[in-house]
């Protein structure tokens, strides 16, 4: 039996119209339907979007190339047409309070609200190893290794595709 993640009742207790309207609830932090989200996700979406709001209206805003997120609208002791301000809405890291990166925010659920960082020191996952870029740890298939012998008698090896 699934459940509603709006008002936590499950499926046998909606009517097909209130059911239809619960599944197509959207997110007001990320734009997102309910059903891309987990219910520990939309809890916490939801969460950040009210300690945000601080009484204020809620408008989307795109910041650079970023994608669209919410602001808070906030008047100014200045003159129209420059006396409202939009005061952008992040989420925070539980640990550190650093803001989250989107991709942090898409998977604030998995990672309890810490950024990537927070949360690899968490895990345990802090070795050198991580932070190498992925071509020195991955031998691509058909990468062959070939040893020659110089002048001078030393050994070398080769890296690459011969054929």
């Amino acid at each position: 039996m699934s459940m509603c993640k709006i008002c936590l009742k499950g499926q046998k207790q909606h009517n097909k119209k209130l059911w239809s309207l619960h599944q197509t609830q959207i997110c007001a932090f990320c734009s997102k339907g309910s059903g891309e989200h987990s219910w520990k996700l939309w809890q916490i979406h939801n969460l950040t979007v009210e300690s945000g709001r601080q009484g204020s209206k809620l408008y989307p805003i795109t910041v650079g190339f970023a994608r669209t997120c919410i602001a808070r609208l906030v008047g100014c002791n200045a003159d129209p047409p420059y006396d409202k301000e939009f005061i952008p809405i992040y989420m925070e890291c539980t640990e550190c309070k650093l803001y989250l990166g989107s991709t942090e925010e898409d998977f604030a659920d998995v990672l309890d609200g810490m950024c990537l960082k927070c949360f690899r020191e968490l895990i345990g996952q802090t070795d050198y190893w991580y932070d190498m870029p992925p071509a020195k740890k991955i031998w691509k298939e058909g990468v062959r290794t070939w040893q020659y012998c110089d002048s001078k008698g030393k050994w070398h090896q080769m890296y690459g595709n011969f054929i």
